[in-house]
Formats: C-alpha cells, structure tokens, sequence
C-alpha cells in the first residue's frame, strides 16, 4: 500500500520515503470549488490545483474560486474566450497553472489550436483533505506479493550496494533516486539523504524563452482577463543535481520581470531549508506546508 505517487510507480517502501513530522492540516471548509458561474477567478490547472489545496488561500481572503482542470478544456485555444464567455464565468481573474515537465508541450499545443472544449458542467464540488497522519511503521500484508518483494529489494539495496542509485536510474522508467547533499535538512523521512524524483525529469529540456514567447501569446489571446501563468518547477529542479542548472535558466526570472507570474523556483529555492518537506518526500507534488506557503505566494502576487 503506497501513499506517495513515487513510492506507488517506483516501487519504494512508505517507511522510507514516508515524512516523520505531521504535517499542517488543512480546513476542510476553504476545500471548494464554486461554480464558473459565480467565480471571481477561474483556476486552471493540472494534478496540483485538483485537490483545491493551494486555492484555500484565495479562499480565505474571500475570494470565489472555481478549479477546473485542463482535460476539461482540452488546451487554450484560440476560442476559449467565446468559451468562458457561454460557461457563464463573469470573472476577471484567470490562474493558469501547469507544472514545469508539461509546460511547453501544452502551451506550445495551446498556440497552435483553434478549438477547446465546450465547457458544460458545473464545477462546484468539494475536495477532501489528506490524511495528515504518519506512516504506520507495522509490516504491511495486505498488498500486493511481488510488489512488496520489489519494495523490499529496492530498501536493502539502496543501502547494500555501492552506487546502486546509478544502476536503477540506468535501467529505471518509473522513479529515479539521487543523493542529495545535505538532504536531512529539506526532509524528515528515514532515507532524507536520497531524493525520489520521476524518470521523465530527466529526459525533457528546460523551459526557455520559447515558452515565454508561447506565454504571451496566450495571455494576449485571453487579454479580455488578467491572467497569472504558475508554472511549478518539478521537484527534481529543486533538490536533484539538476538544481544548478536550474538556477541559471532564465526562464524562472522572465516569468516574473515580465509580469507574467511568480517565479516559483526562486522561492521554494530560498525556501526548502526553512519549511522542511517542502514536497512530500514520497510524492512528486507538495506536503499540505508547501501546498499552504504556495497559496499564500500566489494570493501575495495577484493583490
């Protein structure tokens, strides 16, 4: 039984990977999503805004924020305004929101098509909050056999062979793992010296002026709204030996001198010692912690 998505897909056990300081609960009642109909702002957004976590800080400033996510308008094409406009959203605040490995692919599709998907449904709904308990440390029986024995195997291994990180990352298509320097200072889990990271990380190019280019001609499709672009670094930017590269590459500061969005990469970056689990050790995305410093950057950012 696995909690985290990088536990799940790379086969690594949960009293590894699992944090052991609980982490900030979220109320349940700033868990919302309002109608298109009745929204000051429209969200969209992938896996990281689903759970309304972030928004519960636009939420509690009182805002009315309606979540969809971009399946549910296939990309942002040229008609999307037409779109918005019989969805019933009255609006004039629009958070796009896409993590940095599917950035320019969506927005490089976005450009380039015409029509989006009609927006008929209703997106009021409710999200639940995670489970904010610590990983139960009794050995689990109840999951699968032959993925419990890869979990296993992946423990002792990563411990028992000299370089086995180099040897998984070779042959894996699932996780990748990485020492990370003073990596006890940024996670709480038992193994907070090695990183999970998704394999796809490492196989896909930084962001770069193109997709600032592609940014503006977006933003300039949908010039009827004020529109905030939030790009979220992939974990492995932050905390894996792509790091440094990272720091260099322009696009995180053009997203912000241009006036397009926050340059979420500078602040988690001065960030990650101080909030410790920053992102789930366990997980590609954020602890319930970096969910709510990221809510209240991106409130900060569109005051």
């Amino acid at each position: 039984t696995y909690n985290g998505d990088l536990t799940r897909v790379g086969k690594w056990l949960e009293s590894d990977f699992g944090m052991s300081e609980a982490q900030q609960p979220i109320d349940s009642k700033l868990l919302v999503s309002s109608s298109i109909q009745d929204a000051d702002i429209l969200v969209i957004g992938d896996s990281f805004s689903e759970n309304l976590y972030w928004q519960t800080a636009l939420t509690k400033s009182g805002k009315s924020v309606a979540t969809i996510h971009w399946g549910a308008i296939g990309f942002i094409c040229e008609d999307l305004p037409i779109r918005l406009k019989e969805s019933g959203f009255k609006g004039q605040h629009i958070i796009i929101q896409s993590v940095e490995r599917v950035a320019e692919n969506q927005f490089e599709k976005s450009v380039n098509c015409s029509s989006s998907k009609q927006i008929t449904f209703d997106s009021s709904r409710v999200s639940k909050p995670t489970d904010t308990s610590l990983i139960d440390e009794k050995f689990n029986i109840n999951g699968q056999f032959l993925t419990g024995l890869q979990a296993l195997y992946h423990s002792a291994a990563i411990r028992l062979i000299p370089h086995y990180s180099k040897i998984h990352n070779f042959k894996s298509t699932s996780t990748h793992i990485q020492p990370i320097n003073d990596g006890c200072l940024y996670f709480t889990n038992r193994l907070c010296h090695y990183g999970l990271f998704f394999h796809e990380d490492f196989k896909r190019t930084s962001l770069d002026s193109k997709t600032i280019k592609n940014i503006k001609i977006l933003k300039s499709r949908l010039k009827k709204y004020h529109t905030t672009w939030v790009v979220i670094p992939n974990k492995s930017s932050i905390y894996s030996d792509k790091s440094s590269l990272e720091e260099n590459n322009p696009f995180w500061r053009s997203i912000e001198t241009e006036g397009l969005g926050p340059n979420l990469f500078q602040e988690i970056q001065k960030n990650k010692v101080l909030i410790k689990d920053f992102y789930a050790p366990n997980d590609s995305h954020f602890s319930t912690k970096g969910y709510s410093v990221i809510g209240d950057w991106i409130n900060h950012y569109i005051k």
